[in-house]
């Protein structure tokens, strides 16, 4: 039996994990990019009933979403939350607005460019955007600063760094699901345990960040989304060690 291991928390990557077990492998979970929750900051209390008010919410990443509701059933603001329209960055976040009863209006590209380009079709100046996560908050300042519309961030997580590697078996499959993901890996092991693996990055953005850190890949998915990831896995599972 082929060893995966998946770079999330068991709760974020269910039906990935799900799908692998389909397949015969033996799922591990290292969560490199563990998060310290922030909702308890007095600024974030409101934030529930406030969802309603913004003409778009945006959170940057299913672990966002999780944090945004688990917030919203702490300040029992399930009702004016209803209202929120949201943009998703990708069909991961997508699917997790959908766990917790929410829909996204829009998916936005994964490229900077054809974000920009797609928000500022969407975007008008009297927008009132609100944009919810983590450590990335820089990166989508500087993008939501070129579009339309007054945006408010909030930040309600921060990463946190993991525990030692895990021992796998020769050959185990270490699917990397961003290129935060990609940085963590490199940060946290050593060139000789990622030589023993087979590494599948989840998209071109998380390629490149792994070829930039001279980690080798033995696959990438087209997409960056839950099926996408699963063919690139199954790939490298089929083939001899």
């Amino acid at each position: 039996m082929t060893t995966v291991l998946l770079l999330r928390e068991p709760s974020e990557v269910r039906d990935l994990t799900w799908l692998l077990e389909e397949e015969g492998a033996q799922v591990l979970h290292w969560p490199l990019l563990s998060v310290t929750l922030l909702a308890s900051v007095p600024s974030t209390q409101a934030l529930g009933e406030q969802l309603g008010r913004f003409s778009w919410v945006i959170p940057e990443s299913p672990t966002a979403v999780r944090v945004l509701a688990e917030l919203v059933r702490a300040t029992g603001a399930r009702s004016p939350a209803q209202r929120a329209a949201f943009l998703a960055p990708s069909l991961d976040t997508v699917r997790a607005l959908g766990r917790h009863g929410w829909e996204a209006r829009h998916v936005l590209p994964e490229r900077v460019e054809g974000r920009l380009e797609t928000l500022s079709s969407l975007l008008h100046e009297d927008d009132e955007v609100l944009w919810v996560g983590g450590p990335r908050e820089a990166q989508w300042q500087e993008v939501l600063s070129q579009v339309p519309g007054r945006t408010t961030m909030v930040r309600l997580y921060d990463e946190v760094e993991a525990a030692a590697p895990p021992e796998l078996p020769e050959g185990a499959v270490v699917v990397v699901h961003s290129p935060s993901a990609a940085e963590a890996l490199a940060a946290s092991t050593e060139e000789s345990w990622r030589a023993r693996h087979r590494v599948v990055a989840s998209g071109p953005s998380t390629s490149s960040a792994l070829q930039e850190l001279g980690v080798a890949i033995a696959a990438v998915a087209t997409r960056p989304t839950t099926e996408a990831l699963f063919e690139a896995a199954r790939d490298v599972l089929q083939r001899p060690n």
